[in-house]
């Protein structure tokens, strides 16, 4: 990626909404709110987080992140009490958002 195109994300993650997290126990809510990633736990273990996905869409993406699953995420709370996922996330079906959630903000990826 040149540097246009990082100073270009750089500026345009300024305008962008900033992500949330909230625990749940065991079950997601019926309604989930957007900018909002939700991290379910149960007996002290993280299971999976939850988003609407960003393009507006409004379809539930839903990452694993028990260690002994396929596909896995991993979720890093930052000090400064941001999120990020690894790896990115990527819709293969409907509307094929590609992203990464980077320090609670959505870094969209170039086709």
């Amino acid at each position: 990626m040149n540097i246009f195109k990082i100073a270009f994300s750089w500026f345009l993650s300024l305008f962008t909404s900033t992500y949330r997290m909230k625990s749940v126990e065991s079950d997601l809510p019926t309604k989930l709110k957007s900018n909002t990633l939700y991290v379910v736990h149960e007996d002290g273990f993280l299971e999976h987080a939850a988003m609407l996905c960003p393009c507006g869409c409004t379809e539930i993406l839903q990452m694993n992140l028990i260690p002994d699953e396929r596909p896995l995420w991993k979720l890093t709370k930052h000090e400064n009490g941001t999120v990020s996922l690894y790896p990115s996330v990527w819709r293969k079906k409907g509307c094929n958002s590609h992203f990464w959630l980077r320090n609670s903000h959505i870094k969209w990826c170039d086709f």
